[in-house]
């Protein structure tokens, strides 16, 4: 909030944490950790089912996945 949040910090008398600058300072903690996003399939892919109310050449059999 460039500086703002020590001027709100100031006038309220609790303290002000600057989203965007903890947002950065986690993914920083991230990266210095060699942290990144998962690579296993953790949840199962949904069942399909038919779509009411479509013709039967938009039905999920008639698609590969």
């Amino acid at each position: 909030m460039s500086g703002l949040e020590q001027q709100l910090e100031d006038r309220l008398g609790v303290p002000v944490i600057d989203a965007v600058a903890a947002a950065v300072k986690m993914a920083e903690s991230l990266v210095s950790l060699r942290k990144t996003t998962s690579k296993q399939l953790t949840y199962r892919s949904p069942e399909r089912k038919a779509i009411k109310g479509y013709p039967s050449h938009y039905q999920a059999e008639n698609f590969s996945r």
